[in-house]
């Protein structure tokens, strides 16, 4: 056996049917692999061919699925994985272990059981997503007790666990003949179903999870020339932020730790704690390195395929190629200075919910002021089970700034709350970096909820100009919040990056006061007709009334209604829209890459829906 990686070249170009001959990294025995390559013939090598071929779908054609006459054969998927050096792994679903049969597993069941809403064990297995609803929710492990059962249900079909740039192009021109579906899965951090896909090939792109530091970064593609990172596609926020702070610098990122950073994050736009200061995650991207939809390898920047480097920040995931890498610049260490809060209020305590509420709107009517000083507020107002609501501030900060400062921008909103005798603890804080901040200070993820869905709103400048449309927008968020709604509310804008080539990101986002998301949980146990009674309601009442306060607006495409049904103004501007189609019509004729409410997929759709939510559990069929 070879130690480390063995390379090898296959240097017969028929056999992969390109132009030039591919490095391929595989930790094998070469040996052994050329003679299973022997015996196998090679009579679907074809199957690996780069662009222009491919499968090309017609109105009412469906993508292949296990027992299909054009599902691959064994041997065909046997070839790929031989080719990828052993990377191709079949779906065992993540909660499998707690059903009896052959993977059933106590002690790895018990592990799974207690650590089910950690999101690090979802995002190190390779088809495990976070929010198991779009996936069907077909195995999860809490059910195994109670006579429940496990299917693959939409998780992937197989997936390669890529590691080099050469097994992405062997798994998108092995998808693009062969007209398998493809779908692209970094660490399952996914509220809208993107990484997941019945009868799909997946790319599992988070062991691509290198992490360089330029100290000077030089390239005639842009001006920049400080520090920048390197990022492998499957380096998390928790690994970056560690990485950046042991350099003496910050980075703009996501604050939920298991966020895959050159993944959805940055092609949905990337917002962030620093960004009411520093803009969007997309305002700092040098230079991405992407798999196109015809297998090859390319470099997007400023200069070299500025179409895709445009569409590739902001136009959303799963969607124009496979992103392996992408080069961020760095921001200086800074200090942070911020506060937390927490208060639940009942029928029978000491704060009334007329009190409740005027405090909290005395804090949202003072949001124009602070987020132009760059405050960052993470808020959740929660509906108690007697009746009651809580309100949580983890936390509000404010960066560059110090405790003084920030206790002086402050104490306008703190006498108001003493005047009306809203009395609540706060608990301020300085840090001297933003790490210490988001280790110390801001709340920890759970996830693996199956029954739970969500809209959202990015709420403009103007809604607070006009004092009237304030009032119907705080009358809106109490209505939905007493209709069982949670609120998520955040002090939030984009702010202009003087010197950062335009994206794809949704306009609306450089003038934000708020990004405001509702959402509900019900109970699994419900019928069908009262689930889908919810899910309307979170779509036809809390959807429809805020695009109604914010009209020609938009949202955060990474957090929205997956059934948004003008999804494409909302999450990314009509004239983005249609630049965006014709760019996915330029590099992707075939229709490779699929996502829910990604740029072309109302031209798709999906079999054996129930109706009230986009499920990832049937065939993906051409409309």
């Amino acid at each position: 056996m070879c130690s480390g990686n063995a390379f090898f070249l296959f240097t017969s170009l028929a056999l992969l049917g390109h132009a030039v001959a591919q490095t391929i990294q595989i930790g094998r025995n070469v040996i052994a692999v050329l003679d299973n390559l022997k015996s196998l013939q090679l009579s679907n090598a074809s199957f690996f061919d780069f662009g222009p071929t491919g499968k090309v779908y017609s109105s009412g054609m469906c993508k292949p699925a296990p027992g299909d006459a054009d599902w691959p054969s064994p041997d065909t998927w046997n070839t790929l994985n031989l080719l990828t050096g052993g990377a191709l792994i079949s779906t065992v679903p993540l909660g499998a272990a707690c059903f009896q049969g052959e993977h059933y597993d106590a002690v790895r069941c018990a592990v799974i059981l207690e650590r089910w809403d950690d999101p690090h064990l979802h995002a190190e297995d390779p088809t495990s997503v976070m929010n198991p609803l779009y996936q069907g929710a077909t195995c999860m492990p809490q059910n195994a007790a109670t006579g429940g059962t496990c299917e693959i249900g939409g998780s992937a079909s197989y997936s390669v666990n890529v590691s080099t740039v050469s097994q992405v192009q062997l798994a998108v021109n092995f998808a693009r003949n062969t007209g398998v579906r493809l779908i692209v899965h970094n660490t399952g951090h996914d509220y809208m179903g993107k990484s997941t896909g019945a009868n799909a090939l997946s790319i599992w792109t988070r062991n691509l999870r290198t992490i360089e530091f330029i100290e000077k970064y030089s390239s005639s593609a842009s001006a920049w020339t400080g520090s920048a990172f390197k990022l492998g596609a499957g380096v998390q926020v928790w690994e970056l932020l560690a990485a950046a702070n042991d350099k003496g610098v910050s980075v703009l990122t996501g604050e939920c730790p298991t966020v895959g950073v050159a993944g959805g994050y940055i092609a949905g736009g990337g917002m962030g704690p620093l960004s009411s200061k520093y803009g969007l995650a997309v305002d700092h991207v040098l230079s991405l390195d992407v798999v196109t939809p015809d297998g090859n390898f390319v470099t997007a920047d400023q200069k070299n395929n500025a179409d895709l480097f445009w569409a590739l920040r902001g136009g959303g995931g799963g969607t124009f190629g496979v992103v392996t890498s992408v080069t961020v610049r760095t921001l200086p260490k800074m200090k942070i200075a911020g506060l937390t809060l927490s208060i639940t209020i009942g029928p029978n305590g000491d704060v009334s919910e007329t009190l409740f509420w005027e405090a909290i709107t005395g804090w949202w009517r003072r949001f124009p002021d602070y987020v132009k000083q760059g405050s960052y507020a993470y808020s959740i107002i929660l509906p108690t089970a007697d009746g009651g609501l809580s309100w949580a501030l983890t936390p509000w900060i404010v960066p560059d700034m110090s405790l003084d400062q920030f206790k002086a921008m402050t104490v306008d909103l703190r006498a108001e709350w003493e005047r009306i005798g809203f009395n609540i603890n706060l608990d301020f804080f300085e840090t001297e970096n933003f790490y210490d901040a988001w280790t110390n200070h801001f709340p920890s993820d759970t996830v693996g909820v199956p029954n739970l869905r969500t809209a959202s709103r990015l709420i403009p400048s103007e809604n607070w100009v006009n004092p009237s449309l304030l009032d119907d927008t705080v009358m809106f968020i109490q209505r939905a919040v007493r209709n069982g709604s949670s609120l998520i509310g955040y002090n939030i804008r984009a702010a202009p990056v003087a010197d950062a080539p335009a994206s794809a990101t949704v306009p609306i986002w450089r003038d934000t006061t708020m990004f405001a998301i509702v959402g509900t949980m019900w109970d699994a146990t419900l019928p069908n007709t009262e689930v889908d009674t919810i899910n309307q309601r979170i779509t036809k009442d809390w959807t429809a009334s805020l695009r109604s306060l914010t009209p020609g607006g938009g949202t955060y495409s990474n957090e929205a209604d997956v059934m948004d049904p003008d999804f494409q103004q909302a999450f990314y501007g009509y004239d983005n829209y249609q630049r965006l189609t014709t760019i996915k019509q330029a590099f992707d004729p075939w229709g490779l890459f699929y996502a829910p409410t990604g740029v072309g997929s109302e031209t798709w759709s999906v079999t054996d829906q129930q109706g009230y939510v986009l499920k990832q559990t049937g065939k993906l069929c051409k409309k």
